[in-house]
């Protein structure tokens, strides 16, 4: 028997009853590991030259056109964006570092917090506005909402926008931190509440080289998975 250890794992095969040579091919069984795409690195390539600043500014979000995957997931879903951005940047769904079994699941729990705030919202959902323009001025005619509903609809709310909030100005500041951009808290947490879609689009952009790898939407980096290599 003999022991290989590639892309992670450690994996044992039993020696050929005529043996093996060095330097031989051999086929053994292989269970693909697929790896995780992560964010692209300073020191490769042209992106050396973007070592301290970013690759463009929050409205460069068309650079590779308007229906680019991680645009349209930017505008209808900034927060699956933001969770396949921090998997890039090997970060818990809360912002922070993370080991390898931690930050592999950040997207979908990512996306179980999405799930979790849109089936509350429709259960909590307060009527819309119905106006009706009686002896001459609008006056809003939709049934009143309990009291209690309001307020666990604003909490519910309120909170989902926090955790965007907190969570974006993290990843904004650990990008900076990576790639040497010079900036600060109060400049990260003004992006992420004022410019939530192109903030988070930005992050992707920098944290991927489109013109290599292939943007994917529903993806736990949000890019083509890399393809499983063994060599024995």
């Amino acid at each position: 028997r003999f022991t290989n250890s590639r892309l992670g794992c450690i994996t044992r095969y039993m020696q050929p009853p005529a043996g093996v040579t060095k330097g031989q091919r051999i086929a053994v069984p292989f269970r693909p590991l697929i790896l995780t795409a992560e964010a692209t690195p300073i020191n490769s390539g042209n992106n050396m030259s973007l070592l301290g600043q970013w690759k463009d500014g929050l409205c460069g979000c068309c650079k590779f056109g308007c229906c680019h995957a991680h645009l349209c997931c930017a505008w209808c879903c900034p927060v699956a964006l933001m969770g396949q951005v921090l998997t890039r940047m090997k970060m818990s769904w809360l912002g922070n570092a993370a080991v390898e079994t931690e930050y592999r699941s950040t997207f979908r729990k990512t996306l179980y917090v999405i799930i979790v705030y849109f089936v509350l919202g429709l259960i909590f959902a307060t009527p819309s506005p119905e106006l009706t323009k009686i002896n001459g001025a609008y006056v809003d005619v939709s049934p009143t909402a309990p009291t209690w509903k309001i307020i666990v609809n604003n909490v519910l709310n309120l909170s989902f926008g926090l955790y965007t909030l907190i969570v974006l100005t993290k990843l904004r500041a650990a990008v900076r931190e990576r790639y040497s951009i010079h900036g600060s808290c109060c400049g990260d947490c003004c992006c992420s509440l004022w410019c939530t879609c192109l903030t988070v689009a930005q992050l992707a952009r920098q944290t991927a080289d489109y013109d290599v790898q292939r943007a994917k939407c529903c993806t736990d980096t949000g890019l083509e998975p890399l393809p499983p290599v063994l060599t024995v």
